[in-house]
């Protein structure tokens, strides 16, 4: 069963905060270039349908960032993702004998990846940014986070050597204009932009997942809705060809089929898609409730009702479905 141990939340943050991401010009840990300060309100999320929100740039990411769905992302993450890299925080080429020595993880979440990173790499510098102040008071001494919203400009006087996302869909209007070309830009020579992401989009080889199906008209409905609202989840499928288009090189893929529960006859995918169901069905209300709401304007209750069969095909072996999950990763020449 999903954690359902509650990530640090409501407390006071120790961490620096910038509030526009034009003044984001951290150096190194012990940078002292004046910064804006953490203030009360982006520690106040707003409340909907029984959940929180972040509240700097409130509306900007429709999904929630409460201790169930902080859970949730800790599980995914280190469970899933764990299990299906076997261990590896990464797939660029870094390692303890050649470790990355600047570090920027975009929409870090509950910087649960930058953590590990701090740990596994001491001497280097690692770096959290995302809307919402999450992350843990106890980090590595190497770890910052702050408060940041990653669409903006970045304008870092210091490149980093490696830079990664892992699973914002829905985070970004133009990933590859966003994310990646700025990656390119904020890199130095060399460098190396690490992506992860998963395709909102169940689909099936042997036409179980029907198109008329709760699940299928659920997954139709998501992409749409992320659509209306200005933030694809469907975008991961293409995460190689802007890679080449912005000018990395040495670019990498690994694609793998993530199973919506424990349907497939091999052990090891049967316990992944176990896993996932657990993670989709604890996620759902999160998926769906901001994003029809605001896309369909829906009422909860209506969104609430839909689930109910949505559920019971997430939780249905027979039917084979699974999400795209795709590893990029590339190197900015030089």
């Amino acid at each position: 069963m999903l954690n359902q141990e509650k990530c640090p939340s409501g407390f006071e943050f120790t961490f620096e905060a910038i509030l526009d991401a034009r003044t984001a010009h951290r150096q190194s840990p012990t940078d002292d270039e004046d910064s804006e300060s953490l203030t009360s309100n982006v520690r106040e999320f707003p409340e909907r349908f029984g959940r929180t929100y972040h509240a700097y740039k409130d509306g900007a990411y429709v999904f929630p960032n409460d201790s169930n769905e902080q859970a949730r992302m800790e599980y995914l993450g280190q469970k899933i993702i764990g299990e299906i890299l076997d261990g590896r925080l990464h797939l660029a080429p870094f390692s303890r004998g050649r470790p990355p020595k600047r570090v920027l993880d975009v929409a870090t979440g509950t910087g649960d990846w930058a953590t590990q990173m701090g740990d596994r790499y001491p001497t280097a510098y690692v770096e959290g940014i995302d809307l919402s102040p999450i992350q843990p008071l106890i980090v590595p001494p190497n770890v910052q986070f702050f408060v940041q919203d990653a669409s903006e400009q970045w304008n870092y006087k210091q490149p980093f050597d490696f830079i990664h996302t892992r699973l914002t869909l829905g985070s970004f209007a133009d990933f590859k204009k966003e994310v990646i070309q700025q990656a390119f830009d904020t890199l130095e020579p060399g460098g190396w932009l690490e992506s992860l992401d998963a395709n909102g989009v169940c689909q099936s080889d042997d036409g179980t997942l029907t198109p008329d199906s709760a699940l299928g008209r659920w997954t139709r409905d998501l992409n749409a809705a992320s659509e209306i609202i200005g933030k694809p989840l469907c975008v991961a499928h293409k995460l190689r060809g802007w890679f080449e288009e912005v000018g990395f090189v040495d670019i990498h893929e690994h694609g793998y089929k993530l199973p919506i529960n424990g349907w497939p006859d091999d052990p090891f995918w049967s316990e992944i898609g176990r896993m996932s169901e657990q993670n989709l069905l604890h996620g759902l209300d999160g998926f769906s409730l901001g994003l029809f709401c605001k896309a369909f304007e829906r009422t909860p209750e209506q969104v609430r009702v839909a689930l109910v069969d949505v559920r019971r095909d997430i939780q249905d072996t027979s039917i084979h479905g699974y999400q795209l999950l795709y590893v990029v990763w590339g190197r900015k020449p030089g």
